[in-house]
């Protein structure tokens, strides 16, 4: 592979129905792409038809997308303290994952979400509901599971390399699922990643607690707030706390660079501004 050769791009919109994501994936210059299945802020999933799954299938092939990876709709909480939002949180997930193997995705990306009792607590109900949203989908729709790191806010579980180790650890079918690392997440969470000596530390213990084998996707974003401030807001490339030299830096690296690379930088909805993003992104890439 080039040095520059990366594979990048955005999280794109659904409107208009799920094979709209290539048209949208084609005007921001993308290799990959991440979206929803449906309303990101409710609990009822859309029904997919046959005809409609068979259209994503046949315009993903028209398009030079290759890899497309399903985010979570917001409200699910498989960390939570309270058994029936949990378990309305493992329906929802289970829902959507059947969406994501049925149209042929590469993945289905979560956060474990947050559990106001104990972090102990919370990573023990986060690996039950896993469990257990494996076991529902194993035999019909054996989707790759990817677990998002998280920024740290309210309780968050997931946050650290540790606590994402610790989950890991206690997955029974550990083949079902693999990570997605958010770079601002992790910034804003205390872990620094601006020079190779930071990111390199941040991969070998990702690798001794894990494996980097389980490492599918990179979110790369820049972050609006400091280092450890727990705040997750996303910043445009270049432009927040991490800033150029930090995501050259992240760059570089070989393991990330031959990951998946999706933006969830702020846009402005209209293509010839938001494609700056990407095209920064490859130009450091060099």
């Amino acid at each position: 592979m080039a040095k520059s050769a990366i594979r990048a791009g955005y999280h794109v919109s659904i409107s208009g129905g799920l094979s709209t994501a290539f048209e949208h994936a084609k005007e921001l210059e993308c290799d990959v792409i991440q979206m929803f299945v449906g309303s990101p802020q409710m609990w009822q999933t859309p029904n997919i038809t046959d005809a409609e799954v068979a259209k994503f299938k046949t315009e993903w092939k028209k398009s030079k997308v290759s890899s497309v990876l399903v985010h979570a709709a917001y409200l699910p909480n498989p960390s939570r303290h309270r058994d029936s939002l949990r378990n309305l949180s493992l329906k929802k997930l289970k829902d959507e994952a059947k969406i994501t193997y049925r149209i042929g995705a590469n993945g289905y990306v979560f956060h474990c979400g947050s559990n106001q009792e104990s972090e102990a607590q919370g990573i023990k109900n986060a690996i039950a509901t896993l469990n257990r949203l494996a076991e529902l989908t194993d035999e019909k729709w054996p989707v790759k599971l990817i677990i998002e790191s998280d920024a740290g806010a309210g309780n968050r579980i997931g946050d650290t390399i540790e606590e994402l180790g610790a989950i890991w650890k206690g997955l029974a079918t550990k083949k079902r699922f693999g990570f997605c690392l958010d770079t601002c997440h992790l910034f804003v969470s205390g872990i620094d990643l601006r020079t190779t000596e930071d990111i390199s530390q941040l991969l070998t213990k990702f690798d001794k607690l894990i494996g980097l084998e389980h490492l599918e996707f990179i979110h790369i974003n820049d972050a609006m707030f400091e280092l450890g401030s727990r705040r997750d807001r996303h910043e445009n490339i270049g432009k927040g706390k991490i800033g150029e030299e930090g995501i050259r830096n992240i760059l570089a690296n070989p393991t990330i660079r031959k990951l998946p690379l999706i933006l969830e930088t702020p846009r402005t909805g209209e293509p010839r501004l938001d494609i700056q993003d990407i095209r920064l992104l490859r130009n450091l890439a060099k």
